[in-house]
Parts: structure tokens; C-alpha cells; sequence
């Protein structure tokens, strides 16, 4: 009757113990599992939940970087927009309220090759306006890099859309 007992005890020993372990993750610590998609499982450490965390967060770091055939910083067209604006305003072309980004971009460009031929041989300015194009051409590759995810992505959603109709024999 006493092995029972003792076996008893050694059971809820041990499951309170899961239980602490489980509890001892702090509620920021879980939260961040959870927003990650991973469940604490019975007997997670803090340092284990951490490596988890931190290997999660890693991995979706490097897709967003180079999985998605955006920019290096993963710019929206609206960050474009502003940067493309603030450029503008640096080299002192006026922006209308409706215009995109790539008529902004070529109103630029022309504005720069007006400087160039102004510019003559002064190298202060040759270096300023060697600023503005490098700056140029790096919105400019962002824009076009965010163009050709769009075309990418609507051309897999349209491909999506056939092969549906042709599945349901709509087509």
C-alpha cells in the first residue's frame, strides 16, 4: 500500500514540475511564441523558447529579404513615393499632387542632365549631382523591382483563376 502512494506522489511530482517548467516561460516570452506560430510545449525552458524565438525570427528575416523579390529593405511603393519626393525636392524639381512615381523619377533624370551640362567641369558639383543620380538609380531599381512583383504576383493569380475554372469545367 505504501508503493502505491509513493507511486502517486512521484506522478504528481513530476506533473507539477511540467507544469512549473511550462509557467516559468514569461508572459512576454509566450506572447512571442505565439505571435510566431509556435506553441510552448510541456517542459520548454526560457533559453529554449528563446532559440526558438530567435531561429523563427531569423528564418523571417531571410524570407523577406530574399524571398520576395523586393528591394533590401523591403519598401512599399508608398516609401518609394516619399523617398522619390524628398529626392525632388533635393534637386529642385516641382512634383504635381497626381503624379506616379515613374513620371517624378523622369522629370529627375531630365533635371539632372540639365545640371550635368551646367555643371561644366566643377567638381563639387559633378560629386553632388554623382550623389543624386547614384540615389536615382537606386529608387529607380526599387521601383522597378516592386513593378515586377506586382506583374509576377497578378500574373500567378491569374493562372490561379484559369486553372480554378478549368477544375470546376467553367472554361
Amino acid at each position: 500500500m505504501t508503493t502505491s502512494i509513493t507511486a502517486v506522489n512521484a506522478g504528481s511530482s513530476a506533473a507539477s514540475e511540467a507544469v512549473t517548467k511550462k509557467s516559468s516561460l514569461s508572459s512576454e516570452t509566450k506572447a512571442k511564441l505565439e505571435s510566431l506560430g509556435i506553441t510552448a510545449t510541456d517542459g520548454m525552458t526560457e533559453s529554449e523558447a528563446q532559440a526558438k524565438i530567435a531561429e523563427a525570427e531569423a528564418r523571417q528575416n531571410s524570407q523577406n529579404q530574399n524571398g520576395n523579390g523586393q528591394e533590401q529593405g523591403n519598401s512599399s511603393e508608398a516609401e518609394i513615393m516619399a523617398d522619390v519626393k524628398s529626392l525632388a525636392s533635393k534637386v529642385g524639381v516641382s512634383v504635381a499632387s497626381d503624379a506616379d512615381v515613374s513620371e517624378i523619377l523622369d522629370d529627375i533624370s531630365s533635371e539632372l542632365e540639365v545640371m550635368l551640362e551646367e555643371a561644366e567641369n566643377n567638381p563639387s558639383i559633378l560629386a553632388q549631382l554623382s550623389e543624386y543620380l547614384s540615389e536615382l538609380t537606386n529608387l529607380d531599381d526599387q521601383y522597378q523591382s516592386i513593378q515586377n512583383s506586382q506583374a509576377s504576383m497578378y500574373s500567378a493569380m491569374n493562372m490561379i483563376s484559369t486553372n480554378n475554372k478549368i477544375a470546376l469545367g467553367l472554361n
